[in-house]
């Protein structure tokens, strides 16, 4: 498992030998309020765009767990997909409707998030703020949910030998006493790696549910 030394925030990247903030001119008391003042408005337009847009539950991006928020500060522009470096964030369609379509969403059928060892690339290439700060040991994407249905380990299985527990760096997988997968819900912080290599819906054994036996889920907690 990690240690919580070895994982920082986008903030200490920042200062332990990250690029430098360039110099800008300074601001007058003037435009420092007016600042205040849009940045207050754009935050509480996101909220009402989010009721307004029929928001429903999507996995996004470590530090964009807060709705209102992120949606009165993303804006759209992928740079939090193009650096992530194994393919997880992925693009909003239509489900939403046309407001949230583009905004960016977890897609762990394509990918993971492996904290990128604290230096949280997605969160320092975001330049407005919508992905902010992110413990791993605190926050959470989302939550591991085991789907009895799917999963093989709830069946009778010659296949499956639980890829998903020795992909699992936070050990918040293991299976019980009667071999069933379980999760513990204080350990999981949602990286979606149990589901990226859950072999459910492999060739073989796809039945077109669209759902794997381990599948990650906003977290409500």
């Amino acid at each position: 498992m990690k240690t919580r030394e070895k994982t920082n925030s986008a903030a200490s990247l920042q200062e332990d030998g990250g690029a430098a903030e360039p110099r800008r001119p300074g601001l007058s008391r003037r435009s420092l309020i007016g600042g205040a003042a849009m940045a207050a408005g754009l935050l509480a337009f996101g909220g009402a765009t989010a009721a307004f847009g029929g928001e429903t539950d999507r996995l996004r991006p470590p530090g964009g767990q807060d709705a209102d928020r992120f949606w009165g500060a993303c804006i759209r522009c992928d740079r939090c997909r193009a650096a992530c470096p194994l393919a997880a964030i992925g693009v909003e369609g239509l489900t939403p409707g046309i407001i949230g379509a583009r905004l960016p969403i977890m897609d762990f059928r394509e990918g993971y998030c492996d904290m990128c060892d604290g230096a949280f690339r997605c969160i320092a290439a975001c330049p407005t703020g919508a992905l902010t700060a992110f413990d791993p040991y605190v926050d959470k994407i989302g939550m591991a949910v085991v789907d009895e249905a799917e999963c093989q380990l709830y069946g009778i299985s010659g296949t499956c030998n639980a890829p998903c527990i020795d992909a699992c760096e936070w050990d918040a997988l293991s299976l019980d006493e009667n071999g069933r997968l379980v999760v513990d819900e204080k350990r999981c912080n949602g990286c979606g790696a149990c589901e990226y290599v859950c072999p459910t819906s492999a060739y073989r054994n796809y039945d077109a549910s669209n759902k794997r036996g381990i599948n990650v889920e906003v977290w409500h907690g």
